[in-house]
């Protein structure tokens, strides 16, 4: 079955590899500014795949004719931004199947792990489903639930499941090419790509444990939860649960114990507390450890506060 594939990021490596093991990749297309595109251009030339880069403008004439020539029985594809028109979903005899890292149509939108992981899911999903055209609709084609490991985070679990979606390719094939009946999903609303008020602590309302799934949720994408401290913008990366023990009261967000062998320890608003990893500070990244032996002290606090203007520059 000729194949080509649709991606702009190391994710969709794994999938490129397997169909290429299997003789069936015949194309590889990208957007003209993909940032890790770099990889996915030299495996193609490595392997003697076409590969093609288009502009969101060129989707109905260069892009066309170059399908057109390859002739494709079937497109894939993972984490590419543009919008396909119809006569490019529909050219693949068997059409266009999209995989997105969420359930459908319960995740809809761009960034689906984000609120997986934010939300303190257990479990991730992996859907398969043909493409129309809105983003992340059409039937569903087949799904798969995976497990989300304890620490995980975004980078990690999105490449795990690049690689545990090559299970669904066979029943993929096999259900488009006998024709079998395929699932139609309610069109629920896409929930939105992450701003700046989704990736901010909120330390006298989140637990320990909804910090620690918000810090996970960004890193690395969003370059860790955000949070004040000592007047500053820091993104933290990395917390893992703690047990303290005979700490003053204090308010959420304060820094219980610190030292430069334990490192540094934080109250959440459930009265648990975190251990704080690694960290972002404008001048560098830094550990728990290395705070603390730089003079971050005991009643020292992470604030939520952040005024318009430091909201601003928290995405880019």
């Amino acid at each position: 079955m000729k194949t080509v594939v649709y991606t702009c990021s190391s994710w969709g490596i794994p999938l490129l590899l397997e169909l290429s093991k299997k003789g069936m990749l015949q194309g590889v297309i990208l957007p003209i500014d993909a940032q890790e595109a770099l990889p996915i251009e030299s495996f193609a030339k490595q392997q003697g795949i076409p590969f093609i880069y288009v502009k969101e403008t060129e989707l109905t004439s260069t892009l066309m004719d170059w399908l057109t020539a390859i002739s494709p029985d079937l497109a894939y594809c993972i984490t590419f931004p543009f919008l396909l028109p119809s006569q490019i979903i529909t050219l693949p005899r068997y059409g266009t199947v999209n995989f997105h890292f969420g359930k459908l149509s319960n995740n809809r939108g761009p960034d689906p792990l984000f609120w997986t992981l934010s939300e303190g899911s257990s479990t991730a999903t992996i859907t398969a489903h043909l493409m129309d055209q809105c983003f992340d609709n059409g039937p569903v084609i087949n799904e798969i639930n995976v497990p989300v490991f304890p620490g995980e985070n975004w980078g990690l679990l999105g490449a795990r499941l690049s690689i545990k979606l090559l299970d669904l390719l066979s029943s993929i094939e096999t259900k488009l090419v006998n024709g079998h009946e395929l699932q139609i999903e309610k069109h629920n609303d896409p929930k939105p790509r992450p701003q700046s008020d989704h990736i901010s602590i909120r330390w006298s309302e989140q637990s320990a444990d909804s910090v620690e799934s918000l810090v996970n949720a960004c890193n690395p994408k969003y370059g860790g939860a955000v949070t004040l401290f000592r007047g500053s913008l820091v993104h933290i990366l990395e917390v893992s649960p703690a047990d303290v023990s005979n700490s003053t009261l204090m308010a959420p967000g304060s820094i219980v114990y610190a030292d430069n062998q334990n490192g540094i320890f934080v109250l959440c608003a459930d009265y648990r507390f975190l251990r704080i990893n690694v960290i972002r500070t404008p001048e560098a990244y830094l550990t728990g450890f290395k705070l603390a032996a730089l003079g971050v002290k005991t009643n020292e606090k992470f604030y939520s506060s952040l005024s318009s203007k430091e909201e601003s520059l928290i995405i880019h």
